[in-house]
């Protein structure tokens, strides 16, 4: 463990696990989307949380779970531009985790950072390349920068390692609508989920 002091390392692990086992249920995951605003006492839960993250910090400046977790908790308060700093910052740490670089990606295309959502995209599909999940997301990040072509080779790459895979499925599907009617895509994900509702996409 970096930069802790015998002294402090039994209280470091002792707050990091009491503020891990309070967002268990209640951030964000590839396997458990939660898309619902949290509730009042879900927001408490999480301030709480972010107050024993800092204090983590404090005693181990280079805890990148630490910084992924509270980029996680702003994530769900809605805070992309916090979140991603934080993601960032983790990454700066641990470059070789494709769950930092990934959530890096996500917040980018959320405030419309196509640069370095692309940039982290690629850079988490070059971690774990055998990752559909990772070619998909990385597909959207061109999609929405309106590189289709790039997005159209990512996608086909996803689908090449799972083809069965719905929500690659859905993304092709969208890539060749925007490919075929030769309109730019919105450029963020919320903007792409207004225009699916108004716009039948086949």
């Amino acid at each position: 463990m970096n930069k802790v002091t015998r002294k402090h390392e039994s209280e470091h692990n002792r707050i990091f696990k009491e503020a891990t086992d309070l967002i268990e249920y209640e951030i964000q995951l590839l396997e458990r989307p939660n898309t619902m605003k949290p509730n009042s006492l879900v927001r408490f839960k999480l301030q709480h949380a972010l107050s024993l993250f800092e204090r983590v910090l404090q005693l181990n400046p280079d805890n990148w779970s630490a910084m992924w977790a509270v980029g996680k908790i702003h994530q769900r308060f809605g805070d992309s531009t916090t979140a991603f700093s934080w993601f960032e910052r983790a990454y700066q740490v641990n470059p070789s985790q494709p769950s930092i670089a990934r959530e890096a990606s996500i917040s980018a295309m959320d405030i419309g950072n196509h640069d370095a959502a692309i940039i982290f995209g690629h850079r988490a599909t070059q971690i774990e390349p055998a990752c559909a999940d990772l070619h998909a997301n990385l597909a959207l990040a061109f999609l929405h920068a309106n590189r289709i072509t790039e997005a159209q080779a990512s996608i086909e790459r996803s689908l090449s390692i799972e083809p069965s895979d719905a929500v690659s499925q859905s993304i092709r599907t969208i890539i060749q609508a925007f490919a075929s009617n030769g309109h730019k895509p919105p450029t963020t994900p919320s903007a792409l989920d207004d225009y699916l509702r108004t716009n039948r996409v086949t």
